[in-house]
């Protein structure tokens, strides 16, 4: 049950490279891009001094291909104005 579910997730992901509608939109499939990206940096290339910013940096990346985020809140989060 649980092979077959992640089987139908994979195939749907992997529709989204093709040209038809069926699939994830480009905002998603850069959304998990940036998720996969935090995750392989996290455990390759990180140390005690640089992981909040290689987290921080990719997280924020997939937050605003989702949608959840805008730039205007992430300046004034940088600038403190939150």
């Amino acid at each position: 049950m649980v092979f077959s579910k992640l089987y139908e997730g994979l195939i749907y992901l992997f529709r989204s490279f093709d040209n038809t509608k069926e699939g994830a939109s480009a905002r998603k499939l850069s959304a998990f891009s940036g998720l996969v990206m935090a995750l392989y940096l996290s455990i390759k290339h990180t140390t005690s001094q640089n992981i909040e910013a290689i987290l921080i940096t990719w997280l924020s990346f997939s937050a605003l291909c989702l949608g959840i985020i805008t730039v205007e809140q992430i300046i004034k989060f940088k600038q403190g104005n939150v």
